[in-house]
């Protein structure tokens, strides 16, 4: 089945965290699955900020082909968007551009790279399968997730004071070409455009979504 990008790429900024499965060290042969926070980098990539006492450290260091699952929070899991990317998870170093928005998006980890033990960790994608619900479903592959526009980070940064949304409890974490990423009430929502918008007409088009209410 053809599964539109535009759907698995609102799910992935729709969720804050995800299962990680990576090939066990400690028993060989067997995967092992955590739990983790992630933030979306620009480009859509998942990065991640993981010690490296952590057993799933260890794991992808040794064999870093690892797969991720998300899925937005739900009463009955077989109903719901979900989705596993499958890729290569490596330690990577993000400028102070991009480490600026991963705290945004994850602001816990500063307590963590205060500790000193804890790197960041990018998850570079080779496919994803997709399931919308019953009889929804297939794969994606990488080269459709890398073909969309990318909102540069200084473009980003410069608009996000002007993205703001009202409410006390409302915290805008990011922007993108196809939408715009807040915190509300302490959770992950999108504002979705449904199609990709130019950086120019990135604001306007924000504005009059919230102006409709939108964001909920």
């Amino acid at each position: 089945m053809n599964i539109p990008v535009l759907q698995a790429l609102s799910l992935l900024h729709r969720c804050s965290t995800a299962a990680l499965g990576t090939h066990s060290q400690a028993v060989p042969g067997y995967p092992f699955v955590t739990v983790l926070p992630f933030a979306p980098g620009p480009d859509h990539s998942p990065w991640l900020l993981m010690s490296a006492l952590a057993e799933h450290s260890r794991n992808a260091l040794a064999d870093p082909r690892v797969s991720l699952l998300l899925q937005a929070p739900a009463d009955d899991v077989l109903q719901q968007a979900r989705m596993t990317l499958v890729g290569e998870l490596q330690q990577a170093t993000p400028d102070a551009a991009l480490q600026a928005r991963l705290l945004r998006y994850c602001p816990e980890f500063e307590q963590y790279l205060a500790l000193g033990d804890f790197s960041f960790y990018r998850l570079s994608l080779r496919a994803l399968r997709f399931i919308g619900g019953f009889g929804h479903m297939g794969w994606l592959q990488a080269p459709a997730w890398q073909a969309m526009p990318q909102l540069d980070l200084a473009a980003e940064a410069a608009m996000l004071p002007a993205l703001a949304a009202p409410g006390p409890h409302v915290s805008v974490l990011g922007a993108d070409c196809h939408g715009v990423d807040y915190r509300v009430h302490g959770l992950r929502q999108r504002l979705d455009f449904g199609e990709a918008v130019p950086a120019g007409q990135l604001l306007a088009r924000t504005q009059a979504a919230l102006a409709a209410g939108e964001l909920r």
